[in-house]
């Protein structure tokens, strides 16, 4: 054994002058430029999280102001330190108070170091105040703590403030590098960034794992031993999860997370670990943002090349999933299940993201009994539709589907639904048959189309053709300015109520079809007869004027409703509770005194 003690790098490889001291450029270049002019202040504040420098930077600003080397024993005469964490009493501040007036036996000033300042008590902060602010000329006052927040600002305003930062990663591992060289460690740079993240920018804390790194794995720091020791999950578990799940492997996903549970990681550390991966995902899709990325180059590369196959709707779905369960880890009583939803979920939206725009699992379709086959080319067949209503569906054997077959009105008959022919008792495996000819088109409800567009019994996947995602609609172009007149308004207005009629709502068909709209220049006039309908044509109003913008070519088009005047009777059956409650106001005005005294509102 060395006859030395031993020192932990922390105190081993504290800096001694300036430019040692590690991601702090702006303030010790501020500091040296006050000294160099004379500029010094009475009281310092040195604020910032643990582990960035405040300390070492007092002290080596107390050496340069006297003119002190490092090896100087002066400096222990002309440089206090107190720890306001054990000394924060009124007696210990008087004390201090006391031996200000002493002047230095060496050199120009006498330095006062009091750290974690904000431990002081509200009584030791008042007798501190009347020193710190005109203290004598040989005195300084440097100030340190990790909670400004807690200072009194009549504190603060007789101070000069240095707000430290965190270390960056890249800072970290540079000054690990150097110090690994000095001891003789080899250690690879993925696992001295492990330690840098791990760290968060205390260069403290990273020193005191980088001592018990080289403990446990000697002079050669791997990668794979950081992350053991630190009990750190590794990038290759994320990249691997990550692939399970673009590849939608929810099995394999499951496993590769019950192996992480094994090895003794928490399952919030899981979720975190993955949102971090999934947003250095986001960052990699852009150049610009490549330098957020605070990973070596190989890992880099990584990250871009997985962040190719990543798109947009998977990764900001996987974001919004993890912060999620992120949220409700804590209060959940189940966290396993909650962390294993959480991940069948991200498995499926690869899956499911052309199926439903919103990302939302659609429930499988139930085991019915034998359809008739429909073609699905049928659905984008153009056929004249009766402009009758038509007639009510006769009802069908349990064994088919009804389905509505328009053909076009032959002279003097009326288009009707048919029923579909029985078939065969044991039919051969099902074919699908072709188009029909003009003369027929097969066309199925709404409900039966979103049956069709279901997962099949089996469970599995039915992926949807990209031709079925109806295409965005038409914008309206300002300089539309096309003559109109009111054939075209009422065509148009009836070609909208054709598409509500399509979409089977016929609750809107009734209201729109109850009168026929009028023009008056380019002001479109359509009147309902109650406040039930005038709720319905508000709802629909930007919808119904984009239509008859884009079927008139005209965009100066204005929609405006009225309601028609109803009697006292009528209006009762149509009424909404707040009307309801406006009449019994009517009626009985402390109504409304005793609404606003129970603080009540309308539902």
């Amino acid at each position: 054994m060395s006859e030395q003690p031993y020192l932990v790098s922390a105190r081993k490889y504290r800096p001694q002058a300036w430019d040692a001291v590690v991601g702090q450029s702006g303030i010790t270049q501020t500091l040296q430029q006050s000294i160099a002019s004379g500029q010094i202040a009475q009281a310092y504040l040195f604020c910032g999280p643990r582990g960035v420098g405040k300390t070492t930077s007092a002290r080596i600003f107390a050496r340069a102001i006297n003119g002190f080397e490092v090896a100087d024993e002066a400096m222990a005469f002309n440089v206090f330190e107190l720890d306001a964490a054990s000394n924060n009493k009124v007696e210990d501040i008087r004390s201090i108070v006391e031996q200000v007036r002493i002047p230095p036996q060496k050199g120009q000033y006498k330095v006062y170091i009091i750290d974690e300042v904000h431990m002081l008590s509200q009584a030791a902060f008042n007798a501190f105040l009347k020193t710190l602010e005109e203290p004598p000329p040989h005195a300084v006052f440097i100030l340190a703590t990790t909670e400004k927040h807690k200072i009194l600002p009549t504190i603060l305003s007789r101070c000069q403030i240095f707000d430290f930062h965190r270390i960056s990663v890249p800072d970290a591992v540079a000054h690990l590098q150097n110090i690994a060289s000095q001891e003789g460690v080899t250690a690879e740079e993925e696992a001295l960034h492990v330690i840098a993240q791990k760290a968060d920018g205390a260069l403290r804390d990273a020193l005191s794992m980088f001592d018990q790194l080289v403990a446990f794995a000697g002079k050669k720091l791997t990668y794979k031993a950081v992350t053991e020791q630190l009990h750190v999950l590794d990038h290759d578990t994320y990249f691997t999860l990550t692939d399970q799940a673009l590849a939608s492997d929810i099995p394999g996903a499951m496993l590769l997370f019950n192996e992480v549970m094994s090895r003794g990681f928490d399952a919030h550390h899981f979720i975190t670990g993955w949102a971090s991966h999934l947003r250095n995902l986001m960052v990699a899709k852009d150049p610009q943002t490549l330098q957020l990325l605070e990973v070596t180059e190989d890992v880099q590369s990584k990250f871009q090349d997985q962040s190719s196959r990543a798109d947009l709707f998977f990764l900001v779905g996987g974001l919004d999933i993890l912060n999620q369960a992120d949220v409700q880890y804590r209060g959940s009583q189940h966290q396993r299940l909650l962390v294993e939803l959480a991940l069948m979920q991200i498995c499926s939206h690869e899956a499911f993201k052309k199926k439903n725009l919103d990302g939302k699992l659609m429930p499988p379709a139930k085991a019915e009994a034998p359809l008739v086959a429909v073609p699905m080319e049928a659905e984008h067949v153009t056929q004249p539709v009766a402009q009758t209503p038509p007639a009510p569906i006769p009802p069908a054997p349990k064994v088919l589907r009804q389905v509505e077959t328009i053909a076009p009105p032959a002279p003097d008959a009326v288009s009707e639904p048919v029923s579909a022919p029985e078939p065969p008792l044991a039919p051969p495996p099902a074919v699908v048959p072709k188009a029909p000819s003009s003369t027929a088109v097969t066309k199925a409800s709404g409900l039966r189309k979103a049956r069709r567009s279901l997962s099949p019994e089996s469970g599995a996947i039915k992926p949807q053709p990209q031709e079925d995602v109806p295409p965005p609609g038409p914008l309206v172009d300002p300089t539309w300015s096309e003559p109109i007149d009111a054939e075209g308004v009422v065509n148009a207005w009836s070609d909208f109520v054709q598409k509500l009629r399509d979409d089977d709502q016929l609750a809107l068909v009734a209201t729109m079809s109850a009168h026929q709209p009028t023009l008056a220049g380019h002001k479109v006039s359509f009147v309902v007869n109650n406040p039930l309908q005038r709720e319905q044509m508000d709802g629909l109003r930007t919808e119904v004027l984009v239509h008859l913008k884009t079927a008139l070519q005209n965009a100066q088009l204005e929609l405006s409703l009225a309601m028609r005047e109803q009697p006292m009777e009528e209006k009762k059956a149509f009424l909404s509770d707040k009307d309801r409650y406006e009449l019994m106001v009517e009626k009985n005005p402390s109504l409304e005194k005793l609404r606003k005294a129970l603080d009540l509102d309308l539902a």
